[in-house]
């Protein structure tokens, strides 16, 4: 019965949020078609990709899944920091972006504090390398204002969010205040050179960091092609056993009119996730005119 319960909850939550409207029915229709296939499968993992599976075949949609509700405690669990900042040689930082946690949910403001701080220890960088290679994604709110420290104060939009149709859209903007700013804004970083670092595990929001930069033509992308998927998610815990990942939104970037969606992020030097810093390491030396024979040696910057 559980299963049965999870089966029609999910083509409910499908048909009525799916941020397109057509495809939601196509789905529904053959999750409809299959039910019986789907009462003869062992294990809830099974019953769960063979769900998953069915939906990808008709939306193509890799955020689209359902999946089995992992039981583990994290209680007591310490998360790293959103944003940890390494100091290297010649004047050259390294931020290694964890996640994009939502700056108004439960922890937003430890998340907004995690990310200044980290953009203040490394403000008197000459370049600056932001890696999101382990970045799994998470919310357009951190993804601005991360952004923000690397682009003039003026606001600019970034992104639109669509949603199904009859609702209005929704728009991201950089900040034009950051957290640290009394005495007006200071954006010291905003004409420094970036790459930024990704792989094939830089999903979700990570993807729109750095696809947004590269539009912009703010930063060069090195490393891997990423996942692709841009649609924003919600999480929908069904009968506390299986967890339903939804689609409710379409990112639209202003510049290209389009997004990674089903492709990821091109990166401007393709390389594998092993190599990209050490190859952003000599392109920021280029910019900064530093011999690239001259080594570098890291140290970590504490957070206080």
């Amino acid at each position: 019965m559980l299963r049965e319960s999870v089966y029609k909850r999910t083509l409910e939550l499908v048909g009525e949020q799916y941020v397109f409207e057509d495809k939601a029915r196509e789905v529904v229709e053959r999750l409809w078609k299959r039910r019986e296939q789907y009462a003869i499968l062992k294990t809830d993992r099974e019953f769960a990709n063979a769900l998953t599976a069915d939906m990808y075949e008709v939306t193509k949609d890799v955020h689209l899944r359902l999946e089995v509700r992992q039981k583990k405690s994290y209680d007591g669990v310490e998360l790293p920091p959103v944003a940890i900042p390494h100091l290297l040689e010649h004047g050259v930082a390294h931020v290694e972006l964890t996640r994009f946690p939502s700056t108004n949910g439960k922890n937003g403001e430890r998340a907004i504090q995690e990310i200044d701080r980290a953009f203040l220890l490394v403000e008197r960088a000459r370049a600056l390398i932001l890696d999101v290679r382990k970045n799994p994604g998470g919310d357009g709110s951190s993804v601005a204002l991360a952004t923000s420290y690397i682009l003039p104060p003026t606001p600019q939009l970034l992104a639109l969010y669509h949603y199904r149709a009859g609702m209005a859209p929704l728009e991201s903007w950089t900040w034009e205040k950051l957290p640290h700013e009394i005495n007006g804004p200071y954006r010291p970083l905003a004409d420094k050179p970036v790459c930024v670092l990704t792989s094939t595990e830089t999903f979700s929001a990570a993807e729109e960091f750095a696809y947004n930069l590269l539009q912009m033509k703010r930063a060069v992308v090195i490393g891997e092609q990423t996942r692709g998927g841009a649609h924003p998610s919600r999480r929908h815990v069904i009968d506390g056993s299986f967890v339903l990942l939804l689609p409710v939104a379409e990112t639209i970037n202003p510049i290209t009119k389009s997004n990674w969606e089903g492709v990821g992020v091109m990166p401007d030097i393709r390389c594998s996730k092993r190599d990209a810093l050490k190859i952003a390491k000599k392109h920021v030396l280029q910019q900064i005119q530093v011999p690239a024979h001259i080594p570098f040696r890291k140290r970590r910057v504490r957070h206080v």
